[in-house]
């Protein structure tokens, strides 16, 4: 949210959304704690993949703008964006970090080899309750070759006191997208049958979806990460619910 949450909406996320059994932990940066978040960069192993969110600006000889709305970029070494040959306003791919460090407060999020969700017309969210000891192999393995063809965005909670929610990784995911990243994640869940906690119930506005996991579904940029469950959680203070 862009504000701080009104105590009644912070109340419904912390017990009725991300289904704490005590009060959320006083969580001072934003950006996490920073071990925790060196694990999690390390587990990326320096992964790199294509952006497909940005659009060209201006293009030069041997350099280019590009912009994804929010972040201008100057490129200026060969390949740095596909294709090659688009002209000003085409969509284009730029070749960047997998690992997102400060994208959003609190979490640590990283993209699919082809970039983040497409978010048009709607997308999925999936609600993964990774345990402290497997938030690293699961960045691990989806950092590699299992998500190197795949567009997602995973945000997995970046600090080791905030393990005591069911909430603790968020999976973005487009629609046309959602059947292939979910083979991904059911074979790291064969390899890593340890890595989830027992959820224990839904985060309210999910239903139970594949593999088990709380699904929902999203639209705009502004559901991505928590978004969405702080908006649900708002909307649902709003009416009395409780």
């Amino acid at each position: 949210m862009s504000s701080s949450p009104d105590p009644r909406t912070k109340w419904f996320f912390n017990r009725r959304f991300a289904l704490r059994a005590k009060e959320a932990p006083e969580l001072h940066r934003a950006s996490g704690d920073s071990g925790f978040v060196a694990h999690l960069a390390l587990s990326t192993h320096g992964a790199t993949g294509w952006d497909w969110s940005f659009r060209l600006v201006r293009p030069g000889s041997g350099w280019a703008f590009v912009t994804d709305g929010r972040l201008t970029l100057f490129l200026d070494e060969p390949g740095q964006y596909v294709p090659q040959e688009a002209k000003a306003n085409d969509v284009v791919a730029v070749r960047l970090p997998r690992a997102r460090e400060n994208l959003y407060p609190h979490r640590f999020t990283l993209y699919g080899g082809q970039g983040g969700a497409t978010l048009s017309p709607r997308f999925v969210k999936y609600f993964v309750p990774i345990s402290f000891d497997g938030a690293g192999p699961l960045v691990d393995y989806l950092s590699g070759r299992a998500g190197d063809s795949l567009r997602f965005a995973l945000h997995v909670v970046n600090s080791p006191h905030d393990f005591e929610r069911v909430d603790t990784a968020v999976l973005d995911v487009g629609l046309s997208d959602e059947g292939n990243v979910l083979k991904a994640l059911e074979m790291f869940l064969k390899g890593h049958p340890e890595a989830l906690k027992d959820a224990q119930g839904l985060p309210h506005g999910t239903l139970q979806g594949p593999l088990g996991l709380a699904r929902a579904e999203a639209s705009g940029r502004s559901d991505l990460a928590d978004g969405f469950g702080w908006r649900a959680s708002a909307e649902a203070a709003a009416q009395g619910k409780g």
